[in-house]
């Protein structure tokens, strides 16, 4: 896999919308599964439309607050990485990047997605303004992260 290009892809739109329905389905019902809600937000933060990234963004973070498990919270991490990669706000995707390398060093995917964040960084010339910046993580999150750091 070409994981350069992996900040690029976007979801299928049909895949949206089904993805979409069957969890706006589950919520309907009561509290939607965790697949369900996954399959939401991954499929959200492959949008081209940023405001559902962020949307998937928000069901990715409650995801990993929520979560016991510590490699349910890996994933997450992960796909927060790549969702806010994708949103060009790459100071914070390196934070999570950075946070699931700490707890997996030898994660390849992991330390691919790093490079190609990096490489979109030289390419947008936005490498110092992201160390100038170092966005904030929410506080829930960076609770949720540091547990998962320890693990």
């Amino acid at each position: 896999m070409d994981y350069g290009s992996i900040l690029d892809e976007r979801t299928n739109p049909a895949a949206l919308i089904n993805a979409r329905e069957q969890y706006m389905r589950q919520c309907s019902r009561g509290e939607p599964s965790a697949v369900a809600t996954f399959a939401y937000a991954h499929a959200m933060i492959g949008s081209k439309n940023k405001l559902d990234v962020r949307e998937g963004i928000s069901a990715l973070e409650k995801m990993l607050r929520d979560e016991d498990d510590v490699t349910g919270k890996r994933h997450y991490v992960y796909y927060l990485a790549l969702a806010y990669a994708r949103l060009k706000e790459y100071d914070v995707a390196l934070q999570y990047i950075d946070i699931l390398l700490e707890a997996e060093r030898n994660n390849s995917q992991a330390q691919n997605l790093k490079e190609a964040i990096k490489s979109k960084m030289t390419h947008d010339g936005l490498i110092g303004a992201a160390i100038v910046g170092g966005g904030a993580i929410a506080l829930a999150g960076l609770v949720a992260i540091f547990s998962l750091a320890r693990k």
